[in-house]
C-alpha cells in the first residue's frame, strides 16, 4: 500500500510539474503560434521510462486539460489538438520504450503528436496547406523531440523525478 501511495504522490507531482511547464511554455513568445519546444513532454518521457505507458498517458491527459483550464482554452481546437497529440504520443512512446533509446522514443512521440495534430487541423480547417506544412513540421518534430529526449536523459541520470534512484536503466514498474 505504501508503494502505491508513493507512486500516486509521484504522479501528482509530475502532473503539476508538467502543467506548470506547459503553461510557461504557452505564455513565452514563439516565432509561430503553433511551434513550441514541448519541454513539458520531458516529464511524460521520464514518467513512461520510470513508471510505464499508463502513467505517461495520464500525465499527458491531465497536463493538457490542466494547462487548457489555466490558459482559458479548454473549449477550443487548440485543446483538442493538444489532447490528441498527447494521447497518441504517450501510446507510441510507451510501446517503443523497450525498443528505442529515451531520445528515440521522444522523437517518435513528437513526430506522432505533430502528425495527428496536422491531420486534425486538416479536418478542422479545410484548405489547410498540409503539403507545405508537412516537411517543416517533420523537421521541427525531430529537433524538438531530440531536445526533449536529451533533457529527459540528463534528468533521468540525475534521478528524475527525484523520488527514485538515479539511472536511466533502473527498474521501473510495468503497467
Amino acid at each position: 500500500m505504501d508503494k502505491l501511495n508513493g507512486h500516486f504522490r509521484a504522479e501528482i507531482i509530475l502532473v503539476l510539474l508538467a502543467i506548470g511547464i506547459g503553461v510557461l511554455e504557452n505564455i513565452v513568445p514563439k516565432p509561430f503560434p503553433f511551434l513550441k519546444l514541448g519541454l513539458a513532454n520531458v516529464v511524460t518521457v521520464s514518467a513512461i521510462i520510470r513508471y510505464g505507458t499508463m502513467t505517461g498517458l495520464r500525465i499527458n491527459v491531465l497536463r493538457s486539460t490542466g494547462a487548457a483550464l489555466l490558459l482559458g482554452i479548454i473549449a477550443t481546437p487548440t485543446y483538442l489538438l493538444s489532447l490528441a497529440g498527447g494521447i497518441v504520443s504517450s501510446i507510441v512512446m510507451g510501446n517503443l520504450r523497450n525498443v528505442f533509446s529515451v531520445t528515440g522514443i521522444s522523437v517518435a512521440g513528437s513526430l506522432c503528436s505533430l502528425c495527428i495534430q496536422l491531420f486534425l487541423a486538416m479536418l478542422l480547417l479545410p484548405g489547410l496547406p498540409v503539403g507545405t506544412l508537412a516537411m517543416p513540421l517533420i523537421v521541427w518534430g525531430i529537433l524538438s523531440g531530440a531536445v526533449t529526449g536529451i533533457v529527459a536523459v540528463i534528468l533521468l541520470r540525475k534521478g528524475f523525478p527525484w523520488i527514485r534512484e538515479a539511472g536511466v536503466d533502473s527498474p521501473c514498474s510495468q503497467e
